[in-house]
């Protein structure tokens, strides 16, 4: 008489263990790299030891090394993670947009919202993160941004690696300002004022500056009292 149902011993051990296991060791990891960024985000590099990343992370220290070589290699895949987030933000928002200069202001604001979302992620990045380098692959976007707007005559006066790191400044120092400053206006204020800023900078009409400032900062971040 055929039997019916499916033994236990039809499948081996390894595989039906092996979805539990993944998801101890997509934990741990996970884990390790959440107080790597609360680390980070509160101290420089040196003033974090691995030793405070694993009783942050509540894991044993030989489980730091089966994901990262070294406290440096967990910094990278921080900084990586980050910027990859970052780039895919701005990458979302400016979808269909064409215009230079509601694309750079866009990128502006997005970065200032995903700061405020991602506080401690964010700062990690920024404390790793060594001098910026205008020629890196991840800058591609803004490099081609500023040469938009140069070709289309709303930028004015500026050379590429100059709108870049004019870009580069005023969004690290609206974020940062934003972060650590008891500010008396609101953030959506003080960003579309600052937007407006950075637009003028790389040679913006004014008219202009005004108008794109302020819809990109409603649309993403909201009404406010200016």
């Amino acid at each position: 008489m055929a039997k019916t149902g499916t033994k236990k011993s039809d499948t081996p051990i390894e595989i039906l263990a092996a979805p539990r296991v993944d998801r101890r060791v997509v934990r741990t990891r996970a884990a390790i790299m959440g107080a790597g960024q609360r680390l980070f985000g509160a101290r420089n590099f040196d003033g974090v030891t691995i030793d405070d990343i694993v009783e942050s992370a509540d894991v044993a220290k030989g489980s730091f090394y089966n994901h990262f070589e070294d406290k440096q290699s967990l910094a990278d895949a921080i900084v990586e993670l980050v910027q990859s987030d970052c780039e895919r933000e701005v990458s979302m928002i400016n979808t269909g947009v064409t215009d230079p200069a509601t694309r750079m202001a866009r990128a502006m604001v997005g970065l200032v919202r995903y700061s405020r979302e991602h506080p401690d992620r964010y700062r990690a990045m920024v404390n790793l993160t060594k001098r910026a380098d205008v020629a890196a692959p991840i800058n591609a976007g803004v490099r081609h941004d500023i040469e938009i707007g140069l070709a289309a005559g709303q930028y004015h006066s500026i050379t590429i690696e100059g709108g870049v790191l004019v870009a580069f400044g005023m969004i690290a120092y609206t974020i940062d300002y934003l972060s650590n400053t008891q500010v008396s206006k609101s953030p959506q204020a003080i960003t579309q004022e600052m937007a407006f800023m950075l637009l003028r900078a790389l040679g913006v009409r004014s008219p202009k500056a005004k108008s794109v400032s302020q819809s990109v900062v409603t649309e993403l971040l909201g009404e406010h009292t200016a």
